[in-house]
């Protein structure tokens, strides 16, 4: 009884020093021929904090270059699968692509700069 209760006892322990510590894990995110890495505490959810929503900007404006560049449907259906994540771009989802790729400065900007 008393080794469980010792087993038991280091493993609580070793949860709670981890749980202190939280370290950082790095997540990459890809879309199409655009990836980003962001950084997500080991406890936290996956789309959580301003470094996912900064990483998926990266992607959108990746995006846009390469719709820019190309004007391949693909790249658009993508961008606008990021608009409608962020419930922040409600008022321009629907203006159109170009427009969007054109003032991408201003519209993929980020929550916090890290």
């Amino acid at each position: 009884m008393k080794k469980r209760f010792k087993i038991a006892a280091v493993i609580l322990c070793l949860f709670l020093v981890f749980r202190f510590v939280n370290p950082d894990i790095a997540t990459n995110i890809k879309v199409q021929d655009c990836d980003s890495k962001y950084k997500k505490s080991v406890f936290g959810r996956d789309h959580e904090g301003y470094n996912y929503h900064n990483a998926k900007m990266d992607i959108a404006t990746c995006l846009c270059e390469k719709y820019t560049a190309t004007k391949d449907k693909k790249y658009a259906t993508e961008i606008g699968k990021i608009l409608n994540e962020f419930e922040a771009y409600e008022n321009i989802k629907n203006e159109p692509v170009e427009d969007i790729c054109r003032n991408a400065d201003s519209v993929f900007i980020y929550w916090y700069y890290e």
